[in-house]
């Protein structure tokens, strides 16, 4: 789905912006014992790994080089991921058998795509259902290949396994042969981030 940034968007970011002012000027920061600061602070960290968010929003951006920001996110089951893009135009792909290999997505999940997103505003929408790691790519080609330059990211839901990802699998030699060096090397970082927040498990 497609959509671009409205009204409502902007006031609530204004909004989230007085609310940090004020909470600088009245000295609540970090180190507070506050309560309410202390679930703010998780509210904040949710989507990071080992704290599951049940919605996230990913920016998308082609300069100063294209990237997803975060990379990695995790969420917990049933939640919706929204690629929001900042700059550029981009896309985003799921590493699957069927539309591009390598297969990175958990087994019995369909292919999925999203429709070209043309600019800043546009958007699409994603909702996870199924447990397990997800790796997908941005597939445009502006002045150079998006996946040449490493475009990649990880959906991290729930608390899989990471034995039982396909995600979190050593590439066959035909499969690092065909992917890009600046992949490949993301796909090693990710999985030296994910495996152990996902063994270790929740608190």
């Amino acid at each position: 789905m497609i959509q671009q940034l409205s009204r409502r968007d902007v006031l609530a970011t204004t909004a989230a912006t007085a609310t940090a002012a004020v909470a600088g000027c009245l000295g609540i920061g970090p180190g507070s014992d506050d309560p309410e600061e202390m679930a703010s602070t998780d509210v904040e960290n949710a989507g990071e790994l080992g704290t599951p968010a049940d919605s996230f929003t990913v920016l998308v951006r082609s300069q100063p080089f294209p990237e997803f920001d975060p990379q990695i996110i995790h969420v917990t089951p049933g939640a919706t991921v929204e690629w929001l893009v900042e700059t550029g135009r981009h896309d985003v792909v799921a590493y699957h058998e069927d539309i591009h290999p390598p297969h990175r997505t958990p087994h019995g999940v369909d292919a999925w795509e999203s429709p070209r997103l043309n600019g800043p505003g546009s958007s699409y929408e994603r909702t996870f259902e199924t447990e397990g790691v997800y790796d997908y790519v941005d597939r445009q080609e502006v002045c150079i290949s998006h996946e040449i330059a490493g475009n990649v990211g990880r959906v991290v839901v729930g608390w899989p396994h990471p034995n039982d990802e396909p995600a979190m699998q050593p590439l066959s030699e035909e499969e690092e042969t065909a992917l890009p060096i600046r992949v490949r090397n993301a796909f090693d970082m990710f999985d030296e981030e994910t495996r152990p927040v996902l063994e270790a498990g929740p608190e």
